[in-house]
């Protein structure tokens, strides 16, 4: 798919992130590279991800978020199964989805720090899949916070694709670089 128009990507990073940690200052860089205007915001609160403060935030912007190219990591993927349901949400071209789980905390103790980024009546597949040309998972295989059954579900749900990624883990720490998403990503850039 060639883009036509200005290319615009937006990166969202997952709980107690920002712009400068782990492989967002790699993409940023790779995206600009090939043409792109790129924002990595630091989303609001996000130590407590809340799907209605990030909605009011990054539609309050003056982003626009027509045809871009959208990339989230953990609670910022899930943000963005979240972002194609809001109706301020124009149709986007391509999702990527690095670490997301379907609902809920990854793990029982997280239950408060998840409580509002999920939707009270699940996610609309349906509706997602008519926001967005393309969607796509990333994952490792061995993420010990969200479990790669859930991201496989949601693949599944949306007839989207999923990369596994061997030893990939949670793509945190020490992450700041991920091949295999610029792999995923270069067809379309």
């Amino acid at each position: 798919m060639a883009y036509e128009g200005t290319k615009r990507a937006v990166i969202l990073h997952g709980t107690n992130g920002n712009p400068g940690k782990h492989w967002f200052p790699w993409l940023k860089q790779k995206l600009e590279s090939e043409g792109y205007e790129v924002w990595v915001p630091l989303l609001p609160e996000n130590s407590t991800p809340n799907k209605d403060v990030y909605g009011d935030f990054l539609f309050g912007s003056d982003w626009d978020f027509t045809n871009n190219l959208i990339v989230g990591h953990s609670s910022g993927a899930v943000e963005i199964l979240n972002l194609l349901m809001d109706e301020r949400c124009p149709k986007v071209r391509t999702a990527v989805l690095v670490g997301a789980w379907k609902g809920g905390a990854p793990n029982e103790h997280d239950y408060e720090t998840f409580k509002n980024l999920f939707p009270k009546d699940g996610f609309k597949f349906e509706l997602i899949k008519s926001k967005s040309e393309k969607i796509v998972f990333l994952h490792g295989d061995n993420d010990p916070y969200c479990p790669l059954e859930q991201a496989e579900y949601l693949a599944k749900e949306l007839d989207a694709p999923i990369t596994v990624v061997p030893g990939g883990r949670h793509f945190s720490g020490d992450c700041t670089e991920i091949p295999e998403l610029w792999d995923i990503l270069k067809e379309d850039v």
